[in-house]
């Protein structure tokens, strides 16, 4: 793989985590990957760090003083919920408990030989996401928020927030930002513009006629009346369309 994976770890306990740094960047480079590990002992350093850098791979410990491994992992996953989570925990009981966090995988320190086949199957992942370009991190004045192409169905513009849904009608993310801003950088991934106050994505879109849009789950957005902007969001729904066929 060509691309650099950014691989982020944190544990409170020093000896351990020069111990899996060193694991960690032996197992990629044995297997021909590119990385760039950063490591942390102190979590809210870890999610600073994360909320401001593009994050593929976290591996990081439950029991730790300040915030725990899951608290540290529910605050981030409110902006990139769709960070690879590897919880690396001396604490087995706590593996059933680590699920309601959807992490990749649990992995013991008991058995740490298990994580070389942890890292090696979720690199494929990570690489069929980068050939397909279905996570686009977007840099905000503070933070850079993860988009997941395959999930947000559309983003909608409330005041200075923007919220990002899924066709249940689920919020995946909510953060301030410009809505015009956000197409700038949504544009050329099969978003398109139609309304002050919506974002589509063209993925989820059943039927685009006149100004309404009908999406894939029957909620429908009537675009705004400025003819410029209806054909164009047009042109580019044709052409995302025409790209997905062939």
């Amino acid at each position: 793989m060509n691309v650099t994976v950014n691989i982020i770890i944190c544990d409170d306990e020093l000896n351990f985590l020069e111990y899996l740094y060193s694991r960690v960047e032996q197992i990629m480079l044995n297997h021909g990957y590119s990385c760039k590990i950063v490591e942390f002992s102190d979590s809210y350093e870890f999610i600073q760090y994360c909320k401001k850098n593009i994050v593929d791979v976290i591996l990081v410990d439950i029991d730790m003083p300040k915030k725990d491994g899951f608290a540290a992992v529910r605050e981030l996953q409110k902006q990139k919920p769709d960070i690879a989570v590897i919880f690396v925990s001396a604490h087995e009981e706590l593996a059933y408990q680590s699920f309601k966090y959807n992490p990749f995988q649990f992995v013991s320190k008991a058995d740490i030989d298990r994580l070389e086949d942890v890292l090696v199957y979720l690199m494929r992942k990570v690489q069929r996401r980068r050939e397909h370009k279905d996570i686009i991190h977007i840099k905000l004045v503070e933070n850079i928020i993860d988009i997941n192409v395959n999930e947000v169905m559309y983003l909608r513009s409330d005041k200075n927030y923007i919220t990002a849904y899924d066709e249940k009608e689920q919020e995946l993310l909510r953060f301030r930002g410009v809505l015009k801003n956000m197409y700038t950088e949504l544009s050329n991934y099969g978003f398109i513009y139609t309304h002050k106050r919506y974002i589509i994505n063209c993925r989820f879109i059943q039927k685009f006629e006149n100004r309404k849009v009908i999406l894939t789950n029957d909620k429908e957005i009537t675009g705004t009346r400025n003819t410029e902007i209806i054909t164009e969001a047009k042109k580019l729904y044709g052409k995302f369309m025409r790209e997905e066929r062939w």
